[in-house]
């Protein structure tokens, strides 16, 4: 059966979200193998819906700092899907290697919303945005039908009078700034809406460089506008990415558009931190697997340095190390070993990605304890622990004892010279 041009588009589009969202360069490596399974709806009631999916770790090491998103999409069929809603979960979470876990959520989606047919999708995602393993459920829900329909294939970001595709991440110079440009059809009755615009670092679960809400804008019934928002100046080198959508009377009458630009300059990220256990006997060493990237306007910085320092679960030093990595365009595996001189559970693992002496970027990950071998080690030092602080605290109580005793003999030595 032939694909229709209009799903090539479809593609197109996807396939310029992978590679500006997760960069895929020259020294790309696979995404880690996490997969969402068993979703399940349990509810739907009072425009909130509940649920629950199980997520697999199919690698043999931990992946830091998980959490997850959930979406609702406009319709059924994967090629027309429009971005109604989305919400990521603070949580953060580890999985242990080739194990499951499940994982329940409460998503209160607008009220808004045209009654019809919704896809909703559960998505793993990492503390930098990479989006993983996902699962999707059909569900029919009824709102208000209040909802402005955004024509997502005709938005674009403008900047020096050219067009550009919403994701395309086109490089702009610090304190320039550039344009989202949108065409969006009012369904129904007559009504002014605020434009609300989130500005994130590089992904919509990472920091917000800032908020706020455009001028309102009117529709008559059934009427279509093409809608232009100056996005502000950002100085700080960074990719980012613009999050719109329409309010009225402070709830969401409207679907999520994105748009992305790169200011440029140095820059530099680290992507995910994988190890490869959650405990480490004396003489071991911790075995780490580190993927960063260079500035995210793809230009070639050189060399910069991993540094890497580890310490135990009560912050004593373990070790640190460094490592020379490339920042260009290319995604750099880098492969890290720290020997450990004791038994070590749940280490705290400091990364930083350095240029100049300048920190480019810094993760700090606290690898959890899941292994029966690391809960046996965190028993038997305990049980040290207790050791040491009974014989401490005879020590102290005998010193105490002796302390009192000289006293007392020395003021009964007075009376008896008196």
């Amino acid at each position: 059966m032939l694909i229709s041009f209009k799903k090539y588009i479809f593609l197109f589009s996807a396939l310029l979200l992978v590679i500006f969202c997760i960069p895929i360069q020259t020294k790309a490596s696979l995404a880690p193998g996490i997969f969402v399974m068993d979703l399940k709806i349990t509810s739907t009631t009072n425009n909130e819906i509940k649920g629950e999916f199980t997520v697999w770790n199919s690698e043999k090491y931990y992946l830091s700092d998980l959490n997850y998103e959930i979406k609702l999409f406009k319709g059924i069929e994967f090629e027309k899907l429009q971005l109604a809603d989305s919400k990521v979960f603070s949580e953060t979470f580890f999985i242990p290697p080739n194990q499951k876990i499940t994982k329940t959520f409460t998503f209160q989606y607008p009220e808004n919303i045209n009654s019809g047919e919704y896809t909703l999708r559960a998505q793993v995602l990492t503390e930098r945005g990479s989006e993983l393993g996902w699962q999707d459920k059909k569900i029919s829900l009824q709102g208000n039908n209040n909802f402005l329909d955004i024509i997502n294939s005709s938005s674009r970001v403008l900047y020096n009078g050219k067009e550009h595709f919403t994701l395309e991440g086109v490089n702009i110079n610090p304190e320039e700034n550039v344009t989202a440009f949108l065409k969006v059809s009012n369904l129904g009755e007559a009504i002014t809406v605020i434009p609300n615009i989130k500005i994130y670092k590089r992904q919509f679960n990472m920091p917000l460089a800032k908020e706020y809400q455009d001028a309102p804008i009117t529709f008559a019934k059934g009427e279509t506008k093409e809608i232009k928002l100056e996005m502000p100046k950002i100085g700080a080198p960074e990719s980012y990415l613009a999050e719109v959508k329409f309010y009225k009377d402070n709830k969401q009458v409207s679907g999520i558009e994105y748009f992305r630009w790169v200011v440029k300059g140095q820059g530099g990220k680290i992507l995910y931190a994988k190890a490869d256990k959650d405990y480490y006997k004396a003489g071991e060493s911790i075995n780490l697997t580190i993927e960063s990237i260079g500035p995210a306007d793809f230009s070639d910085l050189g060399n910069g340095k991993l540094e890497i320092t580890a310490y135990d679960k009560n912050d004593k030093l373990i070790a640190t190390v460094s490592q020379d990595v490339a920042l260009n365009p290319g995604l750099v595996s880098s492969l890290i070993s720290i020997p450990v001189k004791k038994d070590t559970v749940s280490p705290k693992i400091d990364i930083k990605l350095i240029k100049n002496e300048t920190v480019l970027d810094e993760r700090i990950i606290n690898l959890p304890v899941f292994s029966s071998e690391a809960k046996q080690i965190e028993k038997d030092q305990e049980k040290s622990n207790n050791k040491y602080i009974f014989f401490a605290i005879l020590l102290i109580s005998l010193i105490v004892v002796l302390i009192v005793g000289f006293f007392i003999f020395k003021l009964l030595l007075q009376k008896i010279l008196r």
